[in-house]
């Protein structure tokens, strides 16, 4: 019986929580890719000076959302039909949450930490009541190559299909606070399974969150980004709740949206419909 590429992926995915496609995306494109996203990154940054900027993640991590609405060629990565055969086949009627990036700060305290400091090891949300069903799918895309020096995300592989004991290690066994660090942390002898996604720039890891996991210790004085396009199963009710993806994409996108991207983003009216700098204009009657 012959297996294709396609069904040996799709196993490892399921067994393991994560696949890495080396060298996915031609360096040209990632340099385009990368253009646009940080520039616009840079916009939030200066933003975030005069006003609030929702759902943004704790130092030394920097959240920008919504990069869908302003790379078309990212858009036409994600709906590459290797992706979107992998995406369709983790998850039941994927809906797409979110393409943001992660942009890991350097600071000089990483580096007295060293690359055996304590890390934020967490699944991205709780797990649902009732059996254990995929209900996320991330789809990074590295800017950097992913190196322990730039602190490449440690997972526990195997962790997505099965709950701890009560819920969950980090509310019941937490780390003291650390200098650099706004989040609880923990020691990497905590999971002796662990391993770090290492690969170049370039290179596509799809990843189901709710495996145990972290960014590692970026001790390198440059930013290490990672552009996280997240997916969803249609049942799966999305929490924490973030943005409504489509109206952005529909009002504020500043480049053509795809029909089936847009067709595939998380439509909620109750959720906010404007990020950053992305604000639908108003015009004097």
């Amino acid at each position: 019986m012959s297996i294709n590429q396609h069904e040996r992926d799709l196993y490892c995915l399921k067994q393991a929580g994560y696949i890495v496609l080396k060298d996915f995306v031609d360096i040209a494109l990632v340099d385009k890719i990368e253009k646009a996203c940080v520039g616009f990154e840079l916009e939030v940054e200066a933003f975030r000076s005069e006003q609030e900027v929702i759902l943004s993640h704790s130092w030394p991590l920097r959240t920008t959302r919504c990069l869908y609405a302003v790379s078309r060629e990212l858009q036409d990565l994600v709906m590459r039909e290797r992706i979107q055969k992998l995406v369709h086949g983790y998850l039941d009627k994927p809906v797409l949450r979110d393409s943001l990036m992660q942009t890991n700060m350097p600071d000089p305290r990483n580096a007295e930490r060293g690359l055996d400091g304590d890390i934020s090891f967490h699944r991205d949300t709780l797990w649902p009541d009732g059996e254990i069903t995929p209900n996320y799918l991330h789809v990074f895309l590295l800017l950097n190559d992913f190196t322990p020096e730039h602190g490449a995300t440690i997972v526990v592989p195997g962790t997505h299909r099965e709950k701890e004991p009560g819920y969950y290690f980090k509310n019941s066994d937490p780390r003291p606070p650390q200098k650099g660090i706004d989040y609880r942390v923990y020691e990497q002898s905590y999971f002796p399974s662990t391993t770090q996604l290492l690969a170049p720039r370039g290179s596509v890891i799809l990843m189901d969150p709710m495996m145990i996991h972290s960014q590692g210790i970026n001790i390198a004085d440059t930013p290490r980004r990672v552009i996280n396009t997240t997916f969803r199963a249609a049942q799966t009710v999305g929490k924490p709740p973030l943005l409504n993806a489509r109206a952005i994409a529909e009002h504020t996108a500043r480049v053509p949206i795809r029909q089936d991207l847009l067709s595939l983003l998380e439509d909620t009216e109750s959720l906010p419909s404007e990020y950053g700098p992305l604000r639908e204009l108003v015009t004097e009657e």
